[in-house]
């Protein structure tokens, strides 16, 4: 891992398609997702030698509700610890600018749990993940 590079950058909708297409899920319209990334609060991209390998943002109101999306990370990558890098950076800004008593929720499979669950978050049983900003 001596080359990857943690930038907090919006990924172009064309490695933001790569990385979706990577993971397997469903390619939404050009427009929509160029739309969706402009309007993050925050984005963080993982890099390998240049080529985006990993990538999360938080979207809400950047006040008292942050949610946390698009957790990815390509397939060959995973299992490195890189997710994790990405969720540090994520909660390092959600610590520095969201107010006591903010909701802070992401949705995700439940063979996340443990993932999610060392950052704080509790789910219920519909594979929400909450955690409150005391």
């Amino acid at each position: 891992m001596g080359n990857i590079t943690v930038t907090e950058r919006k990924p172009s909708v064309e490695e933001y398609i790569q990385l979706r297409n990577s993971v397997g899920w469903k390619i939404l319209q050009y427009d929509k997702i160029e739309k969706g990334l402009n309007n993050s609060i925050y984005c963080v991209c993982v890099e390998d030698r240049g080529n985006i390998i990993g990538f999360g943002r938080i979207v809400g109101d950047g006040g008292t509700v942050f949610y946390i999306q698009d957790i990815m990370v390509t397939p060959s990558y995973q299992k490195q610890k890189i997710g994790t890098l990405i969720m540090r950076k994520i909660m390092d800004y959600i610590s520095d600018n969201c107010i006591d008593g903010a909701i802070v929720g992401l949705i995700a499979l439940s063979k996340l749990d443990k993932f999610y669950k060392k950052f704080g978050f509790v789910s219920n049983q519909n594979n929400c993940f909450y955690r409150y900003n005391d």
